[in-house]
């Protein structure tokens, strides 16, 4: 597997007669993000905090200098645009100063990792009038308003590219899918959140996917986004694995490893107790594969509640 400075500087070879645009959106600069989550996360949850800053800060320091050549209107190549240049070098120099480290990391750490995570928690199932249930799903919805205005506005912003919309569509299924809301609330019988008027305007407006009685449906408008948009794009995601394809979707997990990794550092740096030592224990079996984004995450948030 190569390293950090190795994929930096890859890229820069790579690119450096081209746009900022073009190595903003390439194949390489998503290598880079993925190598530098891990590598912050990694220093993170070992408590080695004081260089993971430095590592961060140089991070930021080069994100913001590429987007600011990417969209800027004097389209100077990569290696001209002395800002970008700059930063990009000052990055790869402190990561390849870093390299020595290698896998002394964990050798060297302050932390000793949990000896156990507590399990998401899982609420009990009860019955529900559809009253109570429709007045639930709005209070559920209401606690997350803030996320779900972000994914509206991600969803209805024409300039937002493709695959970040699938990878906020993925994100809006998991938190206000059908069964993700019964399961939430302890809901029996999920036909029951299918019935709910309420959720039947959140699947609406997101453009969740739901059964529909009958053949016909009612024309939708305003925020409203199933329709020829939105079947158009589910129909893209069921095609057949084509090239295209599988370079999507490994960009999305991509992003979704990069989201898991940030909530993992977001524990560890929460200062609660035995916080870094959780942390450490969830990094090591995320990274190992014992679990998947979603339960890394579930755990985080269980955590954040716990400690």
């Amino acid at each position: 597997m190569r390293s950090l400075p190795e994929m930096v500087a890859s890229a820069l070879e790579a690119y450096d007669e081209g746009q900022a645009l073009d190595l903003a959106r390439s194949e390489a600069w998503l290598e880079v993000r993925d190598r530098y989550a891990w590598l912050s996360s990694r220093l993170i949850v070992n408590g080695h905090e004081a260089v993971a800053r430095r590592v961060d800060r140089e991070y930021q320091a080069l994100r913001d200098a590429l987007r600011r050549a990417a969209t800027s209107p004097e389209k100077l190549k990569v290696k001209d645009d002395y800002a970008l240049w700059e930063a990009a070098t000052e990055f790869h120099l402190t990561v390849k100063h870093l390299d020595h480290l290698g896998g002394r990391i964990e050798e060297l750490s302050t932390v000793k990792p949990a000896q156990a995570l507590p399990s998401p928690r899982t609420v009990p199932k009860r019955s529900w009038t559809q009253p109570e249930l429709d007045e639930a799903i709005g209070q559920y919805k209401a606690n997350r308003a803030a996320r779900f205005k972000e994914m509206l506005s991600v969803l209805d912003n024409p300039r937002v590219p493709e695959r970040r919309k699938r990878l906020v569509r993925r994100e809006a299924h998991r938190m206000f899918g059908r069964n993700a809301v019964a399961r939430a609330l302890g809901v029996k019988s999920a036909k029951m959140v299918s019935q709910s008027s309420v959720w039947v305007q959140i699947a609406d407006t997101l453009g969740l996917a739901r059964r529909r009685r009958g053949r016909s449906s009612q024309p939708r408008t305003g925020r409203q986004r199933l329709g020829l948009e939105i079947a158009s794009e589910r129909a893209s995601l069921e095609a057949p694995e084509t090239a295209t394809h599988a370079a999507a979707d490994a960009a999305l997990r991509r992003e979704e490893r990069e989201t898991t990794l940030a909530r993992i550092r977001k524990l560890a740096q929460s200062g609660r107790k035995d916080a870094r030592e959780n942390a450490k224990a969830l990094y090591e079996k995320y990274e190992a594969g014992e679990m998947t984004d979603d339960q890394a995450r579930q755990t985080v948030e269980v955590l954040l509640e716990q400690l």
